[in-house]
Order: C-alpha cells, then structure tokens, then sequence
C-alpha cells in the first residue's frame, strides 16, 4: 500500500468538494483534497490509485534530466540548465565543436563539482551513522552510482553532480551502510531507512534515472 513511508503525503480538508482529488507536486508530495475526514477511506482511495502515484513520481524524479542537449544545456543537481547559468563551462565549449571533447569538458566539471561539493556531506553522514570509510575515491563510471569493498573504502560516481541532493544523499548514505552490511540484506535496508525514511521511493527513482 502506498503511505507516508514511500513519499510525503498532505491532506487538506474540503468540505464542498464532491470528490476527491490527488496531485503530485514538482518535488514529489502526494497532495491530497477531499471532503473525507476519516483517514481510513482516505488511504482506501490512495491504495487504488496507488499504481498511476506511483508512475507520476518516477516520471518527476527522471523528468529534469530528459531532455538534454550536449553543447547547449547540462543535468546539474537534478535539474536540466542552460550553459549560459555556467559561464566558465560555456566558454570551454564554445571552442571545441566535436562531441567527444565536450563530454571531456563536462565529465571535467562533474569531477571538480564532486571534489568540492560531496567530502563534506559524506563526513556529515559518516559522523550521524558512526562509519567512517578508510578512504573515499571519485570516479566516472559507468553503470554505478557508487560502491564500498571489504577494505572499506567508497567509490562515488562524479556523474551523480546531475543528481538532486536528495538522491546524491541517498547514495552516500547507501555505500556508508556497506561498511556495515555488505550485502542488501533487511538489516541493510532497516540502516538507510534510519536515516532517510523515504529510502524505498529514492531507491526505485534512481532505477529509473540512466547514468551519462
């Protein structure tokens, strides 16, 4: 059944409505208005348009990051921008003209953004859960976001700059807990859980998000 779990939901009370009405925010609130004041008959309602809920936030959460194009626009922290906001990066590629060097141009920035931006919020999560990896590597690959071994140490995908913060969080907190379970196990799950409540809906989100 879809709950508050999976994503955060708002009732609002209206009593001359005739029928009850859902939408879903940019940001991925379940916004519900109905005239209905018990809360069971109001979940009885989510629950059978739990499946068109659900398919509405995977295509919000892969929405800012479709339409891309190389040489004019960029995913940066969820969202799809101009070159023109990153006069630095546009100045680059404005002197290169063959796709291949401007992947290299953004592959570069994604690095340096990764190497300013994710050491402090890794140490954040790293002190609230108590694990701490033996060293942290920055990387582009190409079919993961991140992995811990058994040596403790996290590799983080530089290409998770496209990402928003809240699923950039998700995937640190994700490879922290491997340093405790190396594995997926319900205890896994039940740690990334402690520490970001709505794990399961990040989780299926960035299924849905290609890398590159």
């Amino acid at each position: 059944m879809f709950d508050s779990h999976t994503s955060p939901i708002t009732i609002h009370y209206r009593p001359r409505n005739r029928n009850t009405y859902i939408t879903i925010t940019h940001s991925g609130e379940v916004c519900v208005r109905t005239p209905i004041k018990i809360e069971q008959s109001i979940r009885a309602i989510l629950a059978e348009r739990e499946r068109w809920i659900r398919s509405k936030l995977i295509a919000i959460a892969s929405a800012p990051l479709a339409h891309h194009t190389l040489g004019e626009t960029i995913r940066f922290r969820g969202e799809c921008i101009p070159l023109s906001q990153l006069p630095n990066l546009l100045e680059s590629i404005q002197k290169v003209k063959n796709s291949v060097n401007i992947e290299k141009y953004y592959n570069s920035f994604y690095k340096n953004e990764a190497l300013l931006t994710l050491p402090s919020r890794v140490s954040h999560y790293a002190r609230k859960m108590n694990l701490h990896p033996n060293e942290i590597r920055f990387k582009k690959m190409r079919r993961r976001w991140g992995s811990c071994n058994s040596e403790g140490i996290v590799t983080l995908n530089t290409m998770m700059m496209q990402l928003s913060y809240t699923h950039i969080d998700y995937i640190i907190v994700h490879e922290l807990a491997h340093l405790r379970h190396m594995n997926h196990s319900k205890d896994f799950h039940n740690l990334v859980r402690s520490i970001l409540d709505n794990e399961r809906l990040l989780r299926r989100e960035l299924k849905q998000i290609r890398i590159g």
